[in-house]
Parts: C-alpha cells; structure tokens; sequence
C-alpha cells in the first residue's frame, strides 16, 4: 500500500490539480434557491409535491390487482476474454400472489456462430438482460394483472434494448390497464443542463440531472419534466423521495399520464425515508434476484472443472492481499 508521504511531489501536485478541478465545479454549482428559480424560468418543468397514501388507498390498490416489480441481474466469471461465461435472470414478484417469475440465460463469446470482439458481446449482454426483464414484465401483466407494476430502470432502455418486445409489452399495460413505470436510481441524462445551456455557470455546463438536482428538492417534492423536453412517448419525473438528497427518476407512458400523480405517491410511499429512495418492493426483488460472485464462480467449478477453472482465473485474483 502507498503512503501519502511516499508519492512523489509531481504525482502531489497532479493529484491537487484534480481535487482542485472537481472543487471548483461543485463551488459552481448554483445554489438551492437559484437553481431552482432557473428551473421555473426555463419552462422545462414544475416543482410538485407528493403524499404518503392512507391505507384505504393502498387497499383499494390491492384490490385491482396490487403491485408488481421486475429487477434483473447479470453476473460473469472466468478470465480474460473470450473464456468467459455470464449468467442472467430477472425476476417479477406481485404483492398479490406468492408465485415468482424467474427468467434466466447463460452467455459465452464461444456460443455464438459468428466471432465477437469484446464490446460487442457486452453489447449482447445488455441487451439480453433487457429482454429477460422485459419478458419477466410481459408475464407478470399476464399471471397477476397488477395495478402498478415497477420496472427497476428506465422504460427507454427496455424500448431501445428489448425493441422486439417493448411494443408488446407497452400494449398489453395499455390493454390491462397496468400502470407501467420505470424506476432510475443512477440518473445519468443531462435534460436541465440542456435546458439552461448559456445560463449555468461554465463549470457545471453538461452537468447529470441528479447532480444539479442534488439538495435542490424537499423530501417528497418531484420535478415533473414538461412535454416535448425528453423522452418522446414517456413523460419523466425527477422525484425525492427520501432523505437522501440524491433524486430518483420515473418513467411514465404518455398515454398513461393522468395517473402520474397516483404513481408518484405510490413510489413516495412504498420507500422508506431512511433509505437511498428507491420503493422497499423493489429492494426486496434486487436482493432475491442478484447473482453472487460466490453461486456463479461455485457454478463455473462445477460444470468446468477445478483445474480448468484454474486456468482461467485472471492472476490479479491470485495477488496475496
């Protein structure tokens, strides 16, 4: 392990030059109240506030089928490409029923019949993940017929990595009435920064959403994006929805728009205020369906073999700690 008093003064000073870069962007940064008062000027979109739902309401919400959530996992073991093998599944859980949907692949670059470099096969392995949950979601529809069913990630990934299912999917929601919605935590678009470009100050320009929106939202408070600003036939909601000040993101279809607020509050109540703001439904399936480094490496040892195992294991994961 290096010691701060054994680097050398030109890695030092390299060193402060960075911290003083990323300073100085977060000194930039507007304040609460400004950034605010840019947002209302733009015309990009409104503040509002969401509720906790009685307990009636969330009866009520059972009653019509309840709620659904669908997360998925991806995980890899083995050594340095090609000789790599990914296991995928995705799971739907309802609050309504006790069966669970699973739907699972095994991956391998030497599987397919025509030769993959690298990031093409990272490219497959999205999309397939995609597809998994998009088919975990179309089965949910179809065995619980859920009022609310949450998908963990936006609904633009599975439209554009699951293209062959999303108009499905999208129709059957429409068709049995599912409120269908995506649920960010890691928001990585750059919508306000877009909408206030020449306005912010040149350290922030091309700044996350979530960072501009960092501390700027009361707990429960949303910023519903205005039509025609982002994501053609969705409308979005950057939403806190805990303590932590870290917004979320929510996807909505454009038809299903009029019960944005029925899902907002929904979301504001399924999560704990103690927690990183993402609903307690969904924690509870990303903690079922996530796949250790323990089952899939256990799983590569025994359909491969212990000295083949061996022989792929890269020699960093040999390094004494």
């Amino acid at each position: 392990m290096i010691r701060l008093q054994e680097l050398n003064e030109g890695l030092k000073n390299e060193f402060r030059q960075a911290a003083g870069a990323l300073r100085k962007r977060l000194e930039q940064r507007p304040n609460r109240a400004a950034m605010r008062a840019y947002i209302a000027g733009s015309g990009m979109g409104r503040f509002t506030k969401s509720r906790k739902m009685s307990n009636i309401e969330l009866e009520q919400i059972a009653e019509k089928g309840g709620i659904a959530g669908v997360d998925g996992s991806t995980n890899s073991a083995g050594g340095i490409f090609p000789y790599v093998i990914t296991l995928q599944q995705a799971m739907a859980k309802s609050t309504v029923a006790q069966e669970e949907i699973y739907f699972q692949r095994v991956m391998c670059p030497l599987l397919f019949e025509e030769a993959l470099d690298e990031a093409g096969y990272q490219e497959m392995v999205k999309s397939s993940l995609a597809g998994l949950e998009a088919r975990a979601a179309l089965s949910a529809i179809e065995k619980f017929s859920p009022a609310v069913l949450l998908i963990d990630g936006s609904l633009v990934r599975l439209k554009i990595e699951a293209k062959h299912l999303w108009e499905k999917l999208k129709e059957a929601a429409l068709d049995s009435g599912t409120l269908l919605a995506g649920v960010v935590e890691g928001i990585s678009t750059r919508v306000i920064s877009s909408a206030l470009k020449g306005v912010l100050p040149e350290a922030v320009t091309g700044a996350c959403d979530w960072e501009l929106l960092f501390g700027v939202m009361d707990v429960g408070e949303g910023l519903e994006v205005a039509p025609g600003c982002f994501k053609e036939g969705f409308r979005t909601v950057f939403m806190r929805t805990s303590g932590d000040p870290k917004p979320i993101g929510i996807d909505l279809l454009e038809e299903q728009y009029e019960h944005l607020e029925l899902v907002e509050n929904l979301i504001y109540t399924l999560t704990p205020e103690s927690g990183r703001g993402i609903p307690l439904w969904l924690d509870l399936i990303d903690k079922k369906v996530k796949i250790s480094d323990a089952t899939i490496e256990g799983l590569l040892k025994t359909y491969l073999g212990q000295d083949y195992a061996e022989f792929l294991t890269p020699k960093r994961a040999k390094r004494s700690p």
